[in-house]
């Protein structure tokens, strides 16, 4: 039994063949899982020195019990193939390079995952509750890290609320008044 003979037209498909053939596409199928998998657990990600200050912070924010694909890959089928594609692309950096500085860029961060509910839809009454989570700073290109930024990765503010700063950067005028 020779698949590339068949493969070049040189010997007729059998059905030994076609269970050869299906044999190799299970396989693959499994091995593809269970690297996905695998490479989805944050103790992967912690493996490369230059994750370790990421993983040891994450460790002790309020989002280690978050797996780092649940803010950092896109959502779906097509967002783990895209996620798992970015990674390999790390990885094979991360092998010949000499130094690599990992660096999640904010629109790729997926708060939305789990905080869908924040994002409020009426401003007028979120504004007088003096919730900032209104879809009007979204509209306005802002995200989440725009106010949050270093929430899980920085041991100083991984815990803490945004101060009063980081609104007086935009409404410095309204809050005078």
């Amino acid at each position: 039994m020779n698949l590339w003979r068949v493969l070049r037209g040189k010997e007729k498909l059998t059905g030994r063949h076609i269970g050869v053939i299906g044999a190799i596409i299970v396989f693959l199928l499994i091995s593809a899982g269970w690297s996905a998998a695998y490479t989805s657990r944050p103790e992967f990600c912690g493996t490369c020195h230059e994750m370790d200050s990421m993983y040891q912070s994450w460790q002790m924010s309020a989002h280690k019990n978050v797996g780092c694909e649940d803010c950092h890959g896109e959502p779906g089928a097509l967002g783990l193939i895209k996620t798992k594609a970015k990674g390999m692309r790390e990885v094979y950096v991360h092998v010949t390079s000499d130094k690599i500085e990992p660096k999640a860029n904010e629109r790729d961060i997926n708060c939305y995952s789990c905080h869908q509910d924040k994002v409020k839809l009426n401003a007028d009454k979120a504004l007088a509750a003096k919730d900032p989570h209104t879809v009007k700073h979204f509209d306005n290109g802002m995200t989440c890290v725009t106010c949050h930024s270093g929430l899980v990765h920085d041991t100083k503010l991984n815990n803490a609320v945004p101060s009063r700063d980081s609104c007086a950067r935009c409404h410095l005028d309204a809050m005078r008044k």
